[in-house]
């Protein structure tokens, strides 16, 4: 019987459905689109090439564990490197023919100019050993093997590239000064195409020495003996390698290792997918629950009904949640198609901003839409749930009186939980007054949330006072139809909340999400420039500066100090609650001798000068964030996942443009696979001619090919280009939330007028003329849109305000005007488009007519 009444009711309130199945098929579109990136993020990424002949490659860890009580596991950006002694373990494995021992390291041609070739593939050319060449495997096509230091090989592409063969020279960049080497061979990708990083094969030597850290390597290749399972071969070198900090991988998996930006993209797909995939679930409750609100207040009358005739509470629920079940199947399945077209638009537009590789694999398969369909249900059915609570709260025998006139209150409960949930925003949005952790940043951005979510239960009582508030000004401005817009308004703020509660949602929620990120960029970038007292940077290079730029710089005439820079990704952690929190940092290992005098940290606590050895210097955030002191203890993981304890021996304000945690470069290098600086800072002596110092440091492009020498406004650039960067990774993804919102707030405001026939009707069967109820609407969707722009602007001030004390010390967070005014411009656009396009259609129905119009 209940199944029969779903079907009839689905046919005849089509129409009080379509906002609710517009929501859910866009809910169910990101949902798909997030899931396709996850699984794209879990996927090879990029197809193998090196190791392509070798089916077992066994490369660093990806994860590293903290023990504490209990114990938690965290990836790392990159595989890290291996103790050079596994190659003999790997070796000693039953079926295991060959191990061979692999490192990569940077190594350009330099052209005739002095620029760098990059090789012409998607990752500049890079330096291996030539036994590392039969995991590919390469083979000669002309000329020999290298056989003493100065010799190499050349990949067939790069060698035509450059125009080389066997027997010529050619001047390298690589880790150390340029030199020339004679090639001897030219060697192809057995199977040919496109190297994705052009191979330079070195002597197994000289490959060593150019690595840059003895007694480690990147992996080792596997060949495995005739008839032996590679499946079964990798097990027994996990079990032989278990506890030396090496993982086995196979298939698609051998890419993690071999190409380590494809590692590092799958790492920021996961963590952007996942994290964005839980707030769309819950975005779309919220969304859903408004749409199904308004469909039930426009079937108050058939639901009271229901409840006269002695339906029960439980019969009510069960219709609803079967036609909300009916309704977001559909629309969920519906929703899939276009979620993996929206997936693959925004995988192109991440790869163009660098933060995937542009040949990086898109994967797609049926998980993600079987995933999103049963997200998308249950959003749908935990928000009929929600909305049907309040049609079957109406007694039997108050049904029909109560079903005529639009409640004057709102529940007691929800009222309730509406100023605990803003309470709770407020208490969240002031931590970071009272607290410089990275704790307190986070609750800041998630009380905004909170708070704005608190707005969208009590909407009806905001929208009502507002437009209180507004009522004066409106009529004294606007005439008539402004009285009657006002008095609408104030009527019938249950159903105008239905769209201004969204829409509000839709701006603060852009708010909060852009403005914390642009305040945090901002502030790096105004710590960097202000922090960076050398008046040089040295930057380029095949990667980076070598590291002997630092020692030649500093020898310059005229230079009294140069500090080089490696950046890198750390993790700290710390005991909460009988469980360790770990936390990830950006870390800076520099070269301590002088640094002090290159770069200003801020230090508050401690001194740079005891930089050597077993020590650390941290940020105020880090520290409150790790409850560490000058001359405690803290626990870091390096990039390799190797756990140390320094001491502290520095507390400094400007870890935003430095990085919370700064290194002895010596603790960096040992512990990644890093072999260039990033960046040289170099400080002139007092009274040296700045020109001929930086004059000096560019004649070092002699010796180190591609370095650049820019001044004070280059590293400003610098700075600004990876400040955007950053805001562009967060605003790509929002933009699809955004839009989504925006699209279902237009849906349930057109929905809300279009169900306002039968008022149109009666006003112009009383004597309004046409044009006078349009001017009314336009008043009244005015007012729509400013109360939705103020509140959605207000309530994420106090989260904005306190994280920018908190980061920079001002209460003035970085505000992008121009995003701000698009955000504001396109809800405006959409709150009175969805008003005043569907009002024309509905007066187009003749008064008479619509007065006998069932609601």
């Amino acid at each position: 019987m209940i199944f029969k009444l779903v079907l009839m009711t689905l046919r005849e309130r089509k129409a009080g459905l379509v906002g609710a199945f517009v929501a859910l098929v866009g809910a169910s579109m990101l949902i798909t689109a997030f899931g396709a990136l996850l699984q794209s993020g879990l996927g090879s990424g990029v197809a193998t090439q090196r190791y392509a002949g070798a089916p077992v490659v066994v490369g660093g860890t990806q994860s590293f564990k903290v023990t504490d009580g209990k114990t938690k596991q965290k990836p790392l950006p990159v595989p890290a490197p291996l103790n050079s002694d596994v190659t003999d373990k790997v070796a000693g494995v039953e079926g295991v023919q060959r191990a061979v021992p692999d490192v990569s390291f940077p190594a350009q041609v330099v052209d005739g100019d002095g620029g760098l070739d990059a090789g012409g593939g998607e990752q500049p050319s890079s330096g291996h050993s030539w036994s590392s060449s039969v995991l590919g495997p390469f083979d000669l096509e002309r000329g020999r093997a290298p056989q003493q230091a100065g010799e190499v090989v050349l990949d067939a592409r790069l060698a035509d590239r450059v125009g080389v063969s066997p027997g010529q020279r050619v001047r390298l960049a690589t880790t150390q000064e340029a030199r020339e080497y004679t090639v001897t061979g030219v060697a192809a990708l057995k199977g040919g195409g496109k190297p994705r990083s052009p191979a330079v094969f070195f002597t197994d030597a000289e490959a060593t020495t150019l690595y840059g850290h003895p007694g480690r390597i990147d992996a080792v290749g596997v060949l495995v003996a005739p008839g032996a399972d590679p499946d079964k071969v990798a097990d027994r070198i996990d079990k032989k390698l278990a506890g030396a900090g090496a993982d086995t991988y196979l298939g698609e998996d051998r890419s993690q290792v071999e190409f380590h930006d494809v590692a590092s993209a799958q790492t920021n797909l996961v963590e952007l997918a996942g994290s964005l995939g839980a707030t769309v679930v819950l975005i779309a409750m919220i969304v859903v629950a408004s749409t199904l609100a308004l469909s039930v207040h426009q079937r108050r009358r058939e639901l009271a009904l229901l409840r006269a005739v002695a339906a029960t509470p439980r019969q009510v629920y069960k219709m609803m949640a079967a036609e909300v079940l009916i309704v977001s199947l559909v629309a969920s399945v519906i929703g899939c198609l276009p979620g993996v077209l929206v997936a693959k638009v925004l995988m192109g537009a991440l790869s163009v901003i660098g933060m995937v590789p542009d040949d990086f694999a898109f994967s797609v398969g049926p998980v993600p839409m079987l995933v999103a369909v049963l997200a998308t249900v249950f959003a749908a059915e935990v928000a009929a749930v929600g909305v049907a609570r309040k049609a079957v709260a109406i007694r039997p025998v108050e049904a029909m009186g109560d079903a005529q006139i639009e409640p004057a209150r709102l529940g007691r409960g929800r009222v309730f939980f509406g100023v605990l949930l803003f309470l709770l925003g407020v208490g969240g949005s002031l931590l970071p007054l009272f607290f410089g952790s990275v704790f307190a940043v986070a609750g800041a951005g998630t009380g905004g949330l909170v708070m704005i979510i608190a707005v969208l239960m009590l909407a009806p009582p905001v929208v009502s006072v507002a437009s209180r508030l507004m009522a004066g000004p409106v009529r004294r401005r606007t005439g008539p139809h402004g009285y009657l817009a006002v008095a609408n308004t104030r009527a019938n703020a249950r159903r105008l909340a239905a769209g201004i509660g969204p829409l509000t949602l839709a701006i603060g929620f852009a708010l909060v999400q852009l403005c914390i990120p642009t305040t945090t960029a901002s502030a790096a970038q105004d710590q960097a420039e202000a922090g960076i007292v050398a008046e040089f940077t040295v930057q380029g290079g095949p990667g980076g500066p070598p590291i002997g730029v630092v020692r030649d710089a500093a020898a310059l005439p005229g230079v009294a100090a140069a500090t080089g820079v490696i950046r890198v990704q750390v993790n700290g952690s710390r005991k909460v609650l009988d469980s360790p929190e770990i936390f990830k940092y950006q870390a800076q290992g520099v070269t301590p001798d002088k640094a002090a005098q290159t770069m200003d940290l801020g230090v508050t606590e401690g001194s740079l000068d005891n930089l050597r050895g077993d020590v650390v210097a941290i940020s105020g955030g880090a520290a409150s964030t790790l409850g560490a002191h000058v001359g405690d203890r803290i626990r870091l993981n390096l990039p390799d996942g190797a756990e140390v304890k320094p001491a502290v021996v520095a507390v400094y304000d400007r870890g935003l443009g430095f990085g919370d945690v700064t290194l002895p470069q010596d603790s960096v290098l040992a512990h990644s696979s890093r072999q260039l600086e990033d960046a040289v800072f170099v400080k002139t002596a007092a009274g040296a001619d700045k020109g001929q110092v930086g004059k000096a440091l560019r004649g070092l492009a002699g010796r180190y090919p591609g370095l650049k020498v820019l001044d004070g406004s280059g590293l400003s650039a610098a700075q600004q280009e990876q400040a955007m960067s950053s805001v562009l990774t967060s605003a790509l993804p929002l933009a699809l939330v955004f839009g989504y919102l925006a699209i279902s707030v237009a849906n349930t405001l057109v929905l809300a007028t279009l169900g306002r026939v039968r008022e149109f009707s009666l006003m112009r069967l009383v004597g309004a003329p046409r044009e006078q109820v349009v001017r009314m609407m336009r008043v009244e969707a005015g007012m729509v849109v400013a109360i939705a722009v103020v509140v959605g602007t207000v309530v994420p001030l106090l989260p904005l305000v306190t994280v920018s004390l908190g980061l920079t010390g001002s209460p003035v967070p970085h505000f992008p005007v121009l995003m701000y005014l698009g955000i504001v411009a396109v809800t405006a656009l959409i709150g009175l488009g969805a008003i005043l396009v569907p009002t024309r259609f509905a007066l187009r129905t003749r008064p008479v007519e619509g007065i006998g119009l069932r609601e």
